[in-house]
């Protein structure tokens, strides 16, 4: 392990990313499909609902609430600790399960089976559906800044060439991440939107590292020999990528399994990305540099052959 690190691999990653392409166009095309055809399951932050806040007079796990909910058809509420004492919770329901006077009665319901009398419902806030509307279209304006911020950055620190070939990935990555939350159904809410954006952040930070590789061997070779710089450029950063994406996926792991049902899509989003992420920048954004070149290659010759 010590020797593969310190000593660069020579893995003709270009060799194969015509594989690379068409696994990835199949997950861009899956995922529109999906979008168009099943949709997302938006959560409370988008489509609005009730939000009621409960005191227990003892500490209470929120393992001990789910059942209680489940027996009156509540089973997919949010339910999230408030304070550090355990004593105190916030159940949050959509309004796709009835009015809002409805669900609080189903709340207490549920908990009267068990802790009649040791509660008390502190806050009812009501979460309407325009609101939730005005937050999906900031959230989309928050993806669409970031793309426009990071293709005129890297436009303007390398050149457009680089800037194409580092944005596509990011749509890459954010598309196929949804694409599996609509696959299995995962409630989408402001904290997975973070967790993209947070993706797209981590994503761009692996193919800049790759990027300013690739560049310092051009300046160094030219662009005669463009494939062998991106393969030399991919092995030189190998070591680094496993040990920051192990490191990262290690730790996302933890926060899956241990950080609690509020933080679990969160925490599965930034899985997704890390993954996706890391291949992209291999077999994705380093390879589009190779091929936009020899696109711009092409056309010159064209002109240069119509022109005689």
């Amino acid at each position: 392990m010590r020797n593969f690190l310190v000593e660069a691999p020579n893995i003709d990653f270009l060799k194969i990313r015509k594989i690379g392409y068409l696994i990835s166009f199949s997950l861009l095309v899956i995922s529109l499909f999906l979008f168009f055809t099943k949709g997302f399951n938006l959560g409370l932050d988008f489509t609005g609902g009730t939000s009621v806040q409960v005191k227990f007079n003892q500490p209470v796990k929120i393992s001990d609430i789910r059942p209680l909910l489940k027996e009156v058809k509540l089973d997919d509420a949010l339910i999230q600790e408030v304070g550090t004492e355990k004593k105190e919770i916030e159940i949050r329901v959509s309004t796709k399960k009835g009015s809002s006077s409805m669900v609080v009665e189903n709340i207490k319901k549920a908990l009267d089976g068990k802790y009649k009398g040791q509660y008390e419902i502190r806050k009812i806030e009501f979460i309407d559906a325009l609101v939730g509307s005005e937050m999906a279209r900031a959230s989309i304006y928050s993806i669409a800044f970031v793309f426009l911020g990071i293709l005129l950055f890297v436009g303007y620190r390398y050149e457009p060439l680089f800037a194409i070939a580092a944005v596509i990935p990011l749509f890459h990555d954010a598309i196929i991440t949804l694409g599996l939350f609509s696959l299995i159904g995962r409630e989408i809410d402001l904290t997975v939107v973070a967790a993209i954006l947070t993706v797209l952040g981590y994503s761009l930070n692996d193919t800049i590292i790759v990027f300013d590789r690739i560049r310092e061997n051009i300046k160094q070779r030219g662009k005669k020999n463009l494939r062998t710089i991106i393969n030399k450029s991919i092995n030189e950063n190998l070591g680094r990528t496993i040990i920051t994406s192990g490191t990262s996926l290690f730790s996302v792991l933890a926060l899956y399994f241990f950080g609690g049902e509020s933080l679990n899509s969160f925490a599965l989003a930034l899985l997704i990305g890390i993954v996706f992420g890391t291949y992209s920048s291999i077999y994705v954004a380093a390879p589009l540099i190779l091929e936009v070149e020899n696109l711009l290659r092409s056309r010159v010759k064209k002109e240069q052959l119509s022109g005689v």
